[in-house]
C-alpha cells in the first residue's frame, strides 16, 4: 500500500512538473526555441498574429533572426505585414537589427517596404538609419520603383562645351521614366529648364548661369530681410512661407524688391523635394539681385554632409533616382554639376548691418582662433572636398568643421552652455549686435541671452503653426508665419522640440 501510494505521488509530482514547464513557454523563449512541438504548444493556446506588447510572434521572430520559426509562421498564414503598438512591421524589425536573411524572405511573401512606423518611416528610411546599406541597396533592386517620382533636373559640365541633362518625368500613361541628353554649348545658357511636382505638372522655370562665384559675406542693413533656416526637403513649406511674406508671388517670381532672403543652411537631406527647394535659390538669386535685393545661401552641417561624402540622413528616394540614371547618389552634387559647383562657392558665416549669421553657432574654442568672417569662409571652401585627413592636419579647417564645437554644429547656444557675457565678448570680436542661428530645435523663432541670439531652426514639418521665418524690418525683430502675421520678438527661454 505504502508502495502504490508513493507511486502516485511520484506520479502526480510528475505531471505537476511537466504541466509547469509547458507553462513556463513565455512569448520568449518560444522566439528563441527552435523546438517546432514548443511552437505549435503555444500557437494551440495563442492567436497567430496576437500582439504580445509591441510585437506580434512574427515580429519578434523576425527581430531574433529565428529562421525557422518565420517560415513555420508564414505556412500557417501569418500576417506578414502585421503591426502593433509600435507600427513597426516585421520587415522593418528585421531591417533594424540587421537580420538581412529574414527581411528577404519576409520581402518574397509580400511584405511592403513602404509602410511607415508612428514616426512615419518606412524600411528604406530604418536601413540608412540603421546604416544597413547591404539591405537597403537589396530595396533599392527590388522595390526601388515605389520611390521613383518626378524629379530634377540634374544638369552636368562635361568637356567640349556640352552640357548633360538629366531628368525623372512622368509620362501621360502616369508612368516614370528617366530621360537623359546632351546640349552642345554655349546654347544651354538661352535654354529653359523647369522643376515639376509630384504629378508632374511643372512648378517653375529658370536659366542656367555661367560658372559662379563666391559671393562677399558682408553687407549693409536692407529696410528688409527675411530669414529661414532648416528647411530640410519641405518645398512646400518654403514655398509658402515665402508667398505668405511677399518675397516671391504665385508663379515663384521675386517680388521683395531691394529685400534680403537670408537661408541659414540645411535645406538638405530627411525631406523628399530637395531639388525644387535647391533650384528655386538658385532661380531666386539671380532675380533678387537684378532687382537690388540679395539672396544669402549659407552653408549648414547637412549642406557639407551631403557634399563630403555622408549620406546618413538622405531620402531613400535619391539614391533610386540616382540609380535610375547608372550614377551614385555622390554624383549628383559632384564638382561638375550645376549645383554642386554652385553650393561650392557658398559662404558659412555672413554679416548684414550688426547681425551675424551661420548655421550652428560659435562656440568659445572656435571663437579663441579669432577668424575673420573671410577667412572662415575661405577655409570653409578650400576643404569642403578634402580628406578627413587634411582637415585634421589644419587646425582652422579642423575647428570649422569640429561636428560639436565647429561653426555648422555647435548646438551650446540653445542647450545653455555660455553665458550672456561670452556671447558678448564673442560678438564684439565681430563687431556685431546679435547672431542668427539654425540648427538646435525651438518650438518657436526666439531671442536668448539679452538678444544677443535668434534661434530660428523651428520644426516646418509639424503644420502650419510651426512654419516660421525671422523677419527684421527697419531694426525691428518680428517671427512672421506663412500668412506673414508679424510676432514683435521678446528676450525668452528657447525650448528644444522633441
Amino acid at each position: 500500500m505504502a508502495i502504490m501510494y508513493r507511486t502516485l505521488m511520484l506520479s502526480s509530482l510528475w505531471l505537476m512538473v511537466s504541466f509547469t514547464v509547458i507553462n513556463a513557454q513565455t512569448f520568449q523563449e518560444v522566439v528563441e526555441s527552435g523546438d517546432r512541438n514548443v511552437w505549435y504548444a503555444y500557437l494551440a493556446k495563442h492567436d497567430l498574429d496576437a500582439c504580445n506588447g509591441n510585437q506580434s510572434l512574427l515580429s519578434a521572430a523576425a527581430k531574433a533572426g529565428n529562421i525557422p520559426l518565420i517560415k513555420a509562421l508564414l505556412k500557417e498564414g501569418a500576417q506578414v505585414n502585421q503591426s502593433c503598438s509600435g507600427g513597426d512591421t516585421p520587415l522593418m524589425l528585421a531591417t533594424a537589427y540587421q537580420r538581412n536573411h529574414a527581411a528577404k524572405i519576409l520581402l518574397r511573401t509580400g511584405a511592403d517596404p513602404m509602410h511607415k512606423d508612428a514616426m512615419q518611416r518606412n524600411t528604406f528610411d530604418l536601413a540608412l538609419e540603421h546604416e544597413n546599406f547591404q539591405l537597403f541597396n537589396h530595396l533599392i533592386r527590388t522595390d526601388g520603383h515605389n520611390l521613383a517620382e518626378p524629379d530634377g533636373p540634374f544638369l552636368f559640365r562635361q568637356e567640349g562645351n556640352m552640357l548633360a541633362h538629366l531628368q525623372i518625368v512622368k509620362t501621360k500613361k502616369e508612368k516614370i521614366r528617366a530621360m537623359s541628353n546632351v546640349v552642345e554649348g554655349p546654347f544651354f545658357y538661352n535654354k529653359t529648364w523647369a522643376c515639376h511636382d509630384k504629378k508632374g505638372q511643372e512648378l517653375f522655370s529658370f536659366q542656367i548661369r555661367k560658372k559662379p562665384q563666391p559671393t562677399p559675406a558682408e553687407f549693409a542693413s536692407p529696410e528688409k530681410l527675411l530669414a529661414i533656416s532648416d528647411i530640410e526637403g519641405n518645398f512646400d513649406a518654403f514655398a509658402n512661407l515665402l508667398k505668405g511674406n511677399e518675397v516671391i508671388n504665385e508663379d515663384y517670381e521675386w517680388t521683395y524688391g531691394s529685400g534680403h532672403l537670408v537661408l541659414v543652411g540645411d535645406f538638405f537631406d530627411r525631406g523628399p523635394q530637395v531639388t525644387e527647394s535647391l533650384w528655386l535659390v538658385y532661380k531666386l538669386e539671380e532675380e533678387a539681385k537684378r532687382a537690388g535685393g540679395r539672396v544669402h545661401f549659407i552653408l549648414g552641417n547637412h549642406e557639407t554632409m551631403n557634399l563630403r561624402g555622408d549620406f546618413r540622413y538622405v531620402d531613400p528616394k535619391y539614391f533610386v533616382h540616382a540609380s535610375l540614371f547608372n550614377l551614385q547618389y555622390a554624383n549628383l552634387y559632384a564638382p561638375n554639376s550645376i549645383l554642386g559647383e554652385w553650393l561650392r562657392t557658398k559662404n558659412t558665416m555672413v554679416k548684414i548691418g550688426e547681425t551675424l549669421f551661420c548655421h550652428g553657432g560659435l562656440s568659445q574654442d572656435f571663437v579663441q582662433r579669432q577668424l575673420s568672417i573671410q577667412r572662415v569662409n575661405d577655409i570653409t571652401r578650400k576643404y569642403i572636398d578634402a580628406d578627413p585627413i587634411r582637415v585634421k592636419n589644419d587646425d582652422a579647417a579642423k575647428a570649422i568643421f569640429n561636428t560639436s564645437k565647429g561653426i555648422l554644429w555647435y548646438r551650446g547656444y540653445v542647450q545653455k552652455k555660455t553665458d550672456s557675457e561670452k556671447v558678448a565678448k564673442t560678438l564684439d570680436f565681430y563687431e556685431a549686435r546679435n547672431i542668427v542661428v539654425g540648427h538646435t530645435p525651438v518650438n518657436e523663432i526666439c531671442q536668448l541671452y539679452d538678444g544677443q541670439v535668434i534661434a530660428i531652426d523651428v520644426p516646418h514639418n509639424m503644420g502650419e503653426e510651426h512654419q516660421q521665418a525671422l523677419l527684421i524690418e527697419y531694426n525691428q525683430m518680428y517671427a512672421v508665419g506663412m500668412h506673414g502675421k508679424k510676432r514683435l520678438l521678446n528676450t525668452s527661454t528657447a525650448k528644444i522640440t522633441p
